[in-house]
């Protein structure tokens, strides 16, 4: 028995020192990786982003503003990443889907900004009625030209060569600054991939044809024809479709700080987030986003005299005509779940410009050239802008440096459901998202038979003024 006791207590003895240093590793181990965590994540990326921030407001403090006849600046900040939207008053935007919605909203807020716009959609009526709205607005100022082109081969009827040879035709020379892919097809209500045919967009033969088209080859065939313009710009007759003076004059723009210019492609927040019932449409997203990334890769050199800068918008939701869904606050704010199409592009303009001191220099530039610039945000707005929603923010969703979601609201979203994934699983999400979809499928079908059985109502959700759409 005494034997037996002594072993034991000499066995306990031994393993007391070995199970305290493990238990002193273990806590060790995991402070380490604590703390490398939060200096990888947040220490290491706070840090550069406000320092670089600070030296930029530094030197403007020491040394204050350039000289106004100083040539343009670069598209992207070298500072901040942000766009140079003020340094491109005078040049050509080129804005596709932009009859209703997001794409109408870009073209009349880059018309604010003193930018001439090329409107590029399939509805000759619609575009007519926006070039009018820009020529009214403006007084003539800004010009305008219209390309009318269907950017899908509906079902393969229509060679798709022939429409983007169309666009290289009437955009001819033009000197290129910015161009907007917003065009875009959605499902008409989500479904499963076997049953879109006759729930997706209607008449159409092959909706998910037309879809990835519109979506996913019409980007790729809109930066080939455009971004060579960005490069070596020339003449271009305007037409802005209003029959004015302004129609007919020839426009000569020559850069004094080198070529370049900007490539904003509006994806959505499908693309990253788990989507079933619009997997074609989620698919088709996240193309675009990938793509993207790749192109700021190939193009997006801050050193590079013909830098072209790549910016990805992912927005959640918005008030369109295409997504069906109403306004959830008709003030311009930052906090809306659903904000209206105007208010969406306000902001995501807002987030993709330049926040650091070389954007202030660029305003007093700009100024005399800008119908908005009594309308410019305050300071607390920008802040929120650059915290929440500039692409080399380090809170901003995506890819650093490319993709954000242009919304405070939307990129606080982003962040709670990429923490449920990351507690739950992926596998939890997407089976919670399909739940939800499912949902919402059925309260639109309803909400379709209810009005198939009254043709007569006076409710018509299609015609609200509110309503928009990418692809008109």
């Amino acid at each position: 028995m005494t034997t037996t006791t002594t072993t034991e207590s000499c066995a306990m003895e031994f393993l007391s020192p070995f199970w305290c240093w493990i238990w002193w590793s273990a806590n060790i181990t995991a402070c380490c990786v604590g703390a490398a965590v939060v200096i990888r994540r947040l220490l290491v990326p706070w840090s550069c982003w406000l320092g670089r921030r600070a030296l930029c407001w530094c030197r403007y403090a020491l040394f204050g503003a350039a000289e106004p006849g100083r040539p343009c600046a670069p598209p992207a900040c070298r500072c901040c990443g942000g766009v140079n939207f003020d340094d491109m008053a005078g040049g050509w935007a080129v804005v596709t889907g932009c009859t209703d919605g997001i794409g109408k909203e870009f073209a009349m807020q880059l018309a604010d900004r003193g930018m001439n716009v090329a409107l590029v959609s399939r509805n000759s009526d619609k575009l007519r009625d926006v070039a009018q709205q820009i020529h009214e607005r403006h007084e003539g100022r800004v010009k305008t030209k219209i390309v009318v082109v269907d950017l899908t081969s509906l079902g393969g009827d229509v060679p798709l060569a022939n429409s983007y040879n169309e666009v290289r035709q009437k955009l001819g020379r033009m000197d290129v600054r910015l161009l907007v892919n917003n065009a875009g097809m959605s499902y008409k209500r989500p479904e499963r991939l076997l049953d879109l045919a006759a729930t997706c967009t209607g008449a159409l033969p092959d909706p998910c044809r037309d879809m990835v088209e519109c979506n996913a080859l019409a980007t790729v065939a809109m930066c080939r024809i455009v971004m060579p313009l960005m490069v070596g710009g020339g003449d271009v007759d305007g037409d802005d479709g209003c029959g004015g003076e302004d129609a007919s004059e020839k426009t000569s723009l020559r850069r004094e700080g080198g070529g370049g210019g900007v490539v904003i492609n509006v994806s959505s927040a499908s693309a990253q987030l788990p989507c079933p019932l619009i997997s074609v449409y989620g698919a088709t997203k996240a193309f675009m986003e990938k793509f993207s990334v790749e192109l700021a890769a190939e193009y997006d050199d801050a050193d590079s005299t013909s830098q072209i800068a790549v910016r990805c918008l992912t927005p959640m939701f918005v008030a369109t005509k295409m997504s069906r869904i109403r306004p959830t606050d008709t003030v311009d704010t930052s906090w809306a779940y659903a904000p209206s199409p105007r208010s969406y592009a306000r902001h995501s303009l807002r987030a993709l410009e330049c926040h650091c001191a070389c954007g202030r220099t660029a305003q007093r530039r700009s100024d005399s050239g800008r119908s908005d610039r009594n309308d410019r945000p305050g300071w607390l707005d920008l802040a929120v802008s650059a915290v929440f929603d500039s692409p080399w923010s380090p809170l901003s969703a995506g890819w650093s440096g490319v993709t954000t979601t242009g919304y405070p609201s939307h990129t606080i979203l982003v962040m709670a459901i990429n923490t449920v994934r990351w507690v739950f699983g992926d596998e939890y999400l997407s089976s919670a998202a399909g739940r939800m979809m499912c949902g919402i499928r059925d309260r639109m079908a309803s909400k379709d038979l209810a009005q198939m059985q009254k043709p007569t109502s006076s409710v018509n959700f299609e015609n609200q003024s509110y309503g928009s759409g990418s692809h008109e």
